[in-house]
């Protein structure tokens, strides 16, 4: 698997754009005031076509991404080494390796509350977006206002209550961290297991167990992750043509697209067999044909494999934990700064591009940090060499 680092590049460019969606996510529910929530009328090809392209608009199918890829990044490394003493350093990493950027975010979070104060209550009030006046889901009092209050969230009560005062898309941080405990343990062992029947039987009994309530639901995209890994690493992902890449492309982007909330009429086929509870199960099964398609088809991986990918992947971390400090704050004055003069639609389009624009300069730096704590916690803390063992080429967030 010489090529395997090379081979994970269009992961890195998934990721990237699963971090995208979520900012758009989470502009539309602040700056418009029916969120993602719209439903377009007609049923010709342009109707159709629009209703897809809100599907897409999914910031809970774009988090399951997030867990299936690190549940394939984390799993990877695995498959040729299963040693106690790597499973021990992979626990001992985790935590310091995401607590670095939490407590940076929240830090950051608190140096923008402060200067912005209570203004996306104003915006929220002009707008009427409910998400946007909770402060995206995230009420804070005055009395949680202290850089220690930001400290003491970013690196540990995120972790261990889901506490998300500041920074609300670190939510998703209790998950990733369990999650990964969770596989860095079963990993080894469903790797030493020669037998697919017992393996796949393995895996489905632990989805069981893990039930359908949160957060609890979220261990099946980690598990998913898991089993693309093996597939990968013993060479069982199938090769695609393109006609067999656009087909199985496009029913994961219709899996990814479906949501039970929005009443899109694409989505009625599979309302009809399946109840609200299980359409977590949609976008782990959307998010595993996405990737086999990414490593399966030659043409679509070759265009994954470009820089843009390799950047989207660096900086697709500090992105998320970024953009929701900027957008309530910063995104916030710039939508009253400008809604005198340029009106409701037109102050939400300023709020919006001062915030994207806002989230990719300060992402730089960060993705930067992120480098270099990555780098050292690998230099700390390695596993014991073996003899005749090659690292692989691990993607970003599973480093």
């Amino acid at each position: 698997m010489a090529e395997s680092g090379r081979k994970l590049v269009p992961l890195e460019g998934l990721r990237g754009i699963a971090a995208a969606i979520v900012v758009l996510y989470h502009l539309a529910l602040a700056f418009t005031p029916k969120g993602v929530g719209v439903v377009p009328h007609g049923y010709g090809a342009l109707g159709t076509f629009t209703q897809f392209a809100l599907g897409m608009l999914n910031g809970g199918a774009a988090v399951a991404v997030f867990f299936v890829l690190s549940g394939f990044i984390l799993s990877l490394p695995f498959g040729r080494d299963r040693r106690i003493s790597r499973v021990v350093v992979a626990l001992l990493k985790r935590w310091p390796r995401l607590a670095c950027l939490t407590v940076i975010a929240c830090l950051f979070a608190f140096a923008l509350i402060s200067w912005s104060g209570h203004e996306y209550k104003q915006a929220a009030h002009v707008i009427g977006a409910g998400w946007l006046a909770s402060h995206g889901n995230s009420p804070i009092r005055p009395e949680h206002l202290t850089w220690e209050g930001a400290l003491r969230e970013g690196l540990v009560r995120v972790f261990t209550q889901g506490e998300v005062k500041f920074d609300s898309p670190l939510w998703t941080m209790r998950i990733e961290l369990f999650g990964s405990f969770a596989i860095f343990f079963a990993a080894p062992v469903l790797f030493a297991i020669g037998s697919w029947v017992i393996r796949l039987g393995l895996v489905a009994l632990a989805i069981y167990v893990a039930g359908t309530g949160y957060p609890f639901t979220f261990f099946a995209d980690f598990l998913v992750g898991t089993v693309l890994a093996m597939l990968f690493a013993e060479g069982r992902l199938p090769e695609l043509s393109n006609k067999a890449a656009v087909a199985l492309g496009g029913m994961g982007l219709y899996l990814f697209s479906f949501t039970y909330e929005q009443k899109l009429l694409i989505h009625a086929p599979l309302k009809l067999l399946l109840s609200a509870t299980y359409s977590h199960y949609v976008w782990d099964a959307g998010a595993a044909l996405i990737i086999i398609v990414l490593l399966g088809n030659q043409a679509i991986r070759r265009v994954f494999s470009g820089g843009w990918a390799v950047w989207l992947g660096l900086l697709s971390f500090p992105i998320y934990l970024l953009h929701g400090p900027i957008l309530l704050s910063a995104g916030s004055v710039a939508f009253m700064d400008g809604v005198g003069t340029l009106g409701v639609a037109g102050a939400a389009v300023l709020a919006a591009s001062c915030s994207i624009l806002l989230t990719l300069v300060c992402a730089l730096p960060l993705a930067w940090v992120d480098k270099l704590w990555t780098r050292l916690l690998s230099r700390v803390m390695r596993p014991p060499g073996r003899a005749g063992a090659k690292p692989i080429k691990n993607a970003q967030a599973g480093a």
